[in-house]
């Protein structure tokens, strides 16, 4: 099955868009972006290329500018360019470059998928050729951070309005693709250096471990979507968990102790459960502490608190300082909360 196949079918079976659709192309000028170029026209598609100049290669970043530039007039389509002095932004907010980039890029294509041009008719959909190599990169690095599930299935192929229709693809098929249609492509020399960490993984980890299992690539490949359908088994099970816990009461979610107590796993049911209100994973440890604490105990992240009050665990806003609802149950003689005791006297 040759790519262009390939390309169509894994866009039907993923469902990623349709062929009316306008779509926008993240375009470097580099072997990934000029394939996708080149299959997005071959399958009649209606594109929209967009560059970005980040100023950090000096003649090279320019040099690329305009190869973009004239790819766009070879294919008779509508070209826009960003200029960005990411170095500025990085100091400016304290930012490392990779993620600045990444922050000024996603930015602007929002803003043209927003509409925010109107001098041509609005794409619907932001394409970027993310590979399966650049996936198999995500995954490992992922790994050795210590992220959870979602981080093992990496780069999904549609994530809002972004779609990677060439995570089906390894570099080397893209390579040989440009050798069989006379492509020309531009190179990015930072690709070669080790500064960054992801280049590492590409040029000395992975081929290093090649060596010794000379399929990993494709056993990774495999393992991505196996990871990808565990993910979902996983948050359908989170989401069940969530129903039969939370309660929600006013700005509050309330959680009754015992119940959690006897759901399993804990930790994990925890950290998605404390993760939607800013507490980190290494948060999750206090948090058990506090099933077993007095009343009037809490933790807190940037924006809320998790509060003790006897049998229940409040979620409530920082800004209000304490929990908005105490509950008082029938036979309550005494009641310790946050800001001092209440006793009951029976008339």
């Amino acid at each position: 099955m040759n790519l262009l196949t390939q390309f169509n079918t894994y866009i039907k079976n993923e469902n990623l868009f349709q062929q009316n659709d306008t779509l926008l192309l993240a375009v470097s000028g580099g072997v990934d972006s000029v394939v996708l170029c080149e299959l997005c026209k071959l399958a009649g598609y209606n594109f929209i290329i967009a560059h970005c100049n980040f100023q950090l290669r000096g003649e090279e970043s320019s040099r690329d500018e305009q190869f973009v530039r004239q790819l766009a007039i070879q294919y008779d389509v509508p070209f826009l360019k960003r200029t960005f002095d990411t170095v500025d932004y990085a100091a400016s907010n304290k930012l490392s470059i990779q993620v600045s980039a990444r922050t000024l890029r996603y930015n602007w294509f929002n803003e043209i998928l927003d509409g925010v041009d109107q001098a041509f008719i609005k794409p619907k959909y932001l394409l970027t050729a993310h590979h399966a190599d650049d996936n198999i990169e995500t995954m490992l690095m992922n790994f050795f951070k210590g992220t959870g599930i979602s981080g093992l299935r990496a780069i999904l192929p549609k994530q809002g309005r972004t779609v990677r229709p060439l995570l089906f693809a390894h570099k080397s098929a893209l390579l040989r693709f440009t050798d069989d249609d006379n492509l020309e492509f531009v190179e990015d020399s930072s690709n070669q250096s080790d500064k960054y960490t992801r280049n590492y993984f590409r040029n000395e980890l992975l081929p290093a471990i090649e060596k010794v299992f000379p399929e990993v690539e494709n056993n990774l490949a495999k393992n991505l979507l196996r990871f990808r359908e565990t993910e979902q088994l996983y948050l359908q099970s989170i989401h069940q968990h969530k129903l039969n816990l939370l309660e929600t009461k006013g700005n509050e979610v309330h959680i009754p102790v015992l119940k959690l107590k006897k759901s399993s796993p804990l930790s994990s049911i925890i950290y998605e459960i404390t993760k939607d209100y800013g507490f980190s994973a290494a948060q999750t440890g206090e948090f058990i502490d506090l099933l077993d604490s007095e009343s009037g105990k809490y933790i807190q992240s940037a924006d809320n608190r998790i509060i003790k009050n006897r049998n229940w665990l409040i979620i409530a806003p920082r800004k209000t300082g304490k929990a908005q609802n105490i509950i008082i149950d029938k036979d309550e003689i005494k009641l310790v909360f946050e800001d001092g005791t209440i006793e009951f006297e029976e008339l």
